[in-house]
């Protein structure tokens, strides 16, 4: 196995996208594949210098601005455009805190702001992609069920905007080329490798075999021997999948990341899609998978007068990665921060306690030894 398993004690932690339920399994095998693998590289040579701090990680659930959520932005900017920075204010110096953020990007981005739509077939204006860098984010995962919402034109669209944004993002390309070059992020000198895939495209074609990567855990484990080849020190994992709704993982769910974990080179799981929060998982090899973080900024229907449905929970987890003698990497601790939408401001808050309740519940249930880092 090429990461290290940590020593023994450590304090380890850690939704109106209306798409069917996950396929039964297994997963069709998908045409995407990286071309061009570099040549394998011996394992990293022992050291007798102290490992340095650990890094931090942070992840958070999906960004899913419907209509109502993009004209909530047009009021925050007084109808001058769209301002997104107010709903993320509360969370953003957590997310500044972290060494590296990466959020998911579950919609397209507009680079022009014509045509902008919520659901079925999204198009985000793209203030989003600026509030999301002045919030702290480096990067985002991009493959998701609505990824081709608007074909090749929105990819391009919103990997250009991210691109300006000054966020870095895995999961769909604009050519085989971007496809082909494995993503590896340095952070803080550590190089972190991040891979993202989706269960389907609600039932729209791909625009080219390369445009999106979709679940396929031998493609997965292939394609994380090539992320790590090229230099990366330690393997994220992105999957969009999940039963809407449901807390728990499905059947699916389970047999994707056991497949994806047959890999040597995947050393963390970070799922999305259920628009609820769903559980964290230690594995006995120490790695451990995020099944599903929820909504992060989302308005997904209130239905009559609850204002509090479990779609508005989410919670952002931050994942230590630390150096083991040998010098590799695997995780020292994971934390979480539950958090909530409220109605119908559309402001993410620190979760009051009925939706910690509901997000612990769901975090918990598998006895991961999570830390809880709510300020």
């Amino acid at each position: 196995m090429r990461r290290a398993i940590l020593a023994a004690g450590s304090v380890l932690l850690i939704a109106a996208c209306s798409s069917p339920a996950d396929p039964a399994p297994p997963p069709a095998p998908s045409t995407t594949s990286t071309a061009g693998t570099p040549p394998a590289t011996t394992s990293a040579a022992p050291t007798t210098e102290p490992p340095p701090e650990p890094i931090t990680l942070l992840f958070t659930g999906d960004m899913l601005p419907s209509d109502d959520l993009q004209a909530q932005a047009g009021r925050n900017a007084g109808g001058q455009g769209f301002d997104f920075g107010p709903m993320l204010a509360n969370v953003a110096p957590l997310i500044t805190a972290a060494d590296w953020a990466i959020c998911h990007q579950e919609t397209p981005l507009s680079d022009d702001n014509v045509g902008l739509a919520g659901y079925p077939q999204f198009n985000a204006p793209f203030q989003l992609a600026e509030a999301e860098r002045a919030a702290g984010y480096d990067a985002c995962s991009t493959a998701s069920n609505h990824t081709v919402d608007l074909g090749m034109d929105g990819i391009v669209a919103t990997l250009g905007t991210l691109d300006r944004a000054g966020i870095r993002h895995a999961g769909s390309a604009r050519s085989a080329a971007e496809h082909a070059q494995p993503t590896v992020y340095d952070v803080r000198g550590v190089s972190i490798g991040h891979l993202s895939y989706t269960y389907a495209l609600n039932g729209l074609p791909s625009p080219a075999p390369w445009a999106v990567n979709l679940i396929d855990p031998g493609q997965i484990r292939a394609d994380a021997a090539t992320v790590t080849a090229a230099g990366a020190e330690f393997v994220v994992v992105s999957l969009h999948f999940g039963d809407e709704h449901i807390s728990t993982p499905s059947a699916y769910q389970e047999q994707v990341v056991d497949a994806v974990l047959e890999s040597p080179d995947v050393d963390l799981v970070v799922g999305h899609h259920a628009h609820v929060v769903q559980p964290i998982e230690r594995r006995p090899d120490g790695r451990w998978v995020l099944f599903g973080l929820g909504n992060f900024l989302a308005q997904q229907a209130v239905y009559g007068a609850d204002l509090t449905p479990p779609h508005r929970d989410g919670v952002i987890v931050e994942v230590s990665v630390a150096a083991a003698p040998d010098g590799t990497y695997g995780v020292v601790q994971v934390g979480y921060v539950p958090t909530f939408v409220a109605a119908p401001s559309d402001v993410i808050q620190i979760a009051p306690p009925f939706s910690r309740a509901r997000t612990e519940a769901a975090l918990l249930s598998r006895d991961a030894p999570l830390v809880d880092l709510t300020p």
